[in-house]
């Protein structure tokens, strides 16, 4: 942990990775940021090549979503959707908050659990 400037509290971001056969799980915890941009792209960029198309990205224990952060979720967004995947986050009130701020909100698939978001895969495959 390290303090910025405005006197914040740094968490370093933990990525964990479950992968599935019809999807794969990223768990995010502590912040996303400008300085931990580069390691999550690393690890989507991994994904990409070798996950079945559809990914859920849990932010439901983030701390901190800075606008690089949202920037590289918009661009993985797109990138799935190119390759004819699917990018599913998992929210909290405050990830909520700041994609409604940024009127992102309806730009991204939501999901408020991990749950509801493999149910939106599910869905998603039977139609």
């Amino acid at each position: 942990m390290a303090a910025t400037s405005s006197g914040r509290i740094t968490v370093p971001l933990t990525i964990q990775l479950d992968p599935g056969v019809t999807h794969w799980a990223l768990t995010l915890v502590g912040d996303l940021d400008y300085s931990e941009c580069a390691a999550f792209r690393m690890t989507i960029d991994r994904i990409l090549k070798d996950s079945p198309g559809s990914t859920v990205v849990d932010l439901s224990r983030l701390d901190y979503l800075d606008s690089s952060g949202l920037g590289l979720l918009l661009s993985l967004s797109k990138e799935y959707g190119a390759h004819g995947g699917r990018l599913i986050l998992v929210t909290n009130d405050a990830v909520d908050s700041i994609l409604d701020l940024t009127r992102l909100s309806g730009i991204f698939s939501t999901a408020s659990s991990l749950e509801e978001a493999r149910v939106m895969l599910a869905d998603t495959r039977a139609s």
